[in-house]
């Protein structure tokens, strides 16, 4: 059973002890005087008690009470409780009865009863009972001016007392209703809080980054599963130092307390991505990426600092196993390239016809494109390398006529049209080596996905302040899913994946680098079976002075 469940059932009960815990009470209160007075009676007027009326009184009350302690009032109604009261009045009358009304004042208790948990009704008929009983005391003893002035002033005192009491009692049951109605919400608001904060801690321990939140004092406030793991703090005792050592470098100088994240996050420091070497309890080191948000602060909350650290051990190995194995596989074809770099300059030194001439200076410009960028591969260990060469005015349809005249055969042999469009000249400031490579690596793609029978179109015209170089093929396309991480490192599209043909992955993210660099923009649009178009913008260039 929830908690929102169970709470009418407890309030319930609650009501119940209320209910019978003022029973007592209220009889108790008129008992006790009572027995007081009954104690006085017998030092000061021992034969009063010799009377029936008011012996009988005293004993009625003495039972009352009995059956009030006695009798489980959690189930019994408010009319029956009603009768304890009313039976009061009737015992305190039997001792009032014929003695000038000098105990009438023990008609308070049961009226204020009347007046505090009963209807209007309930007190006007007490107060008519009263009444009643004084005036046949009246009667029945000899009336005089006294005895009458005594009955108006013990009923209208009564009276007053009574309306004073139940107006009081109305606006204190208004109060404790009203109380009660924002006691729910508050427990109903509550509870939906910590139902939040239970699925917001579910959430966080779902991660696989290590939260925590550091306050200024360097208290942790509060800490996910991750970052517990990582740095072996004990769930029990989070303020225990952690087992997990943080240093600057693997096997290096374990980190200052102050230079910690921890203690850098409580003193309010903002960091981003800031790798360091943790050693675990275990002996394993870790690589982890540190970072830290600030977190907004309520006027009687305490600041806050939330802390992010990432255990980025496998995507650094990934990523040093990648640039070896680049560095490995380009340095094995160097040797290779090499040769045959060298065969075609043999071959270029003798007498050939001009159609073979003509290829082999095309195999041999190739070969040294590739050369260069096997070299530049090595120099930076398998990453993307910026551009060097200072940027010079060239023909970005010159570059598209030169990637044509390469893929020329590769296309007519897969039965491919590689068409470059007329158009006017579209001078840029770039290097052209490397602009190259991003026309080589886009034709290269658009040639090897278009089926026989297709077409690979190329375009070159300036629009307003840029060149726009636009590159269509009537291929396969790539899916609508596949499209944004077409420019990830080693993602290969799904309908490429099928096509079983083969690739690497990297050569758009390695193109959209290059273009970028030259402050341009390369986009891609794309539908399955429908084909795909690439579209290069880069800034024209200025007149050139020559």
């Amino acid at each position: 059973m929830s908690a929102l469940e169970t709470m009418p059932l407890r309030r319930v009960t609650q009501r119940s002890v209320a209910r019978t815990r003022s029973i007592w009470l209220w009889q108790l209160s008129l008992a006790a005087v009572v027995v007081v007075l009954t104690l006085a009676i017998l030092v000061l007027a021992p034969e009063t008690l010799g009377e029936p009326a008011t012996a009988s009184g005293i004993a009625a009350i003495l039972v009352l009470t009995v059956v009030a302690l006695t009798v489980p009032w959690a189930r019994v109604s408010s009319f029956t409780v009603a009768l304890v009261p009313l039976m009061d009045i009737f015992a305190i009358g039997a001792i009032a009865f014929g003695g000038d009304l000098r105990y009438g004042f023990l008609w308070v208790f049961p009226l204020a009863w009347f007046a505090n948990h009963y209807s209007l009704g309930w007190m006007l008929s007490g107060l008519s009972l009263v009444a009643g009983i004084v005036i046949l005391d009246v009667f029945t003893h000899e009336p005089s001016s006294i005895s009458t002035l005594r009955f108006l002033a013990v009923q209208l005192s009564l009276t007053f007392i009574s309306i004073t009491i139940y107006a009081s009692a109305r606006r204190t049951r208004a109060f404790t209703r009203l109380l009660r109605r924002q006691s729910g919400r508050l427990e109903a608001t509550l509870e939906r809080v910590r139902a939040q904060e239970r699925r917001v801690n579910q959430v966080l321990n779902g991660l696989d980054s290590s939260i925590a939140r550091v306050d200024r004092e360097g208290r942790l406030v509060a800490a996910n599963d991750a970052y517990m793991a990582l740095y072996g703090l004990d769930a029990r005792d989070p303020s225990r130092p952690p087992t997990s050592v943080e240093y600057d470098e693997r096997g290096g100088t374990a980190l200052r307390e102050r230079k910690r994240p921890a203690a850098r996050a409580a003193r309010g420091e903002l960091f981003s991505d800031e790798q360091l070497w943790l050693f675990d309890a275990e002996g394993r080191w870790h690589i982890v990426s540190a970072s830290t948000r600030e977190l907004v602060h309520g006027p009687s909350e305490p600041e806050t600092t939330l802390l992010v650290i990432r255990d980025v051990t496998d995507a650094v190995e990934a990523e040093a196993a990648r640039r070896t194995l680049a560095t490995t596989v380009t340095h094995e074809l160097a040797n290779p390239l090499t040769a045959v770099i060298g065969y075609t300059d043999l071959l270029l030194d003798e007498d050939l016809p001009p159609r073979s001439r003509e290829r082999l200076e095309l195999i041999a410009a190739a070969g040294e494109r590739m050369e260069r960028l096997i070299a530049d591969v090595l120099r930076a260990g398998g990453r993307a390398v910026d551009i060097e060469a200072a940027p010079r005015h060239v023909d970005a349809r010159a570059l598209l006529a030169a990637t044509v005249e390469s893929f020329a055969p590769v296309a007519a042999a897969g039965d491919v049209a590689l068409v470059l469009r007329p158009g006017p000249a579209t001078p840029i400031l770039a290097d052209a080596f490397r602009l190259r490579q991003v026309f080589d690596n886009i034709v290269s793609n658009a040639v090897k996905y278009t089926p026989r029978a297709g077409s690979v179109e190329l375009t070159a015209a300036p629009d307003g302040d840029d060149a726009v170089i636009v590159i269509s093929d009537t291929g396969i396309g790539i899916g609508e899913k596949d499209l944004p991480r077409v420019f990830d490192d080693y993602f290969r599209a799904e309908t490429a994946r099928d096509a079983a043909l083969p690739g690497t992955g990297l050569g758009m993210g390695i193109s959209r680098s290059i273009v970028r660099q030259h402050f341009g923009e390369l986009e891609i649009s794309s539908r399955p079976g429908a084909g795909t178009t690439v579209t290069v913008r880069l800034p024209l260039a200025p007149p050139s002075e020559d």
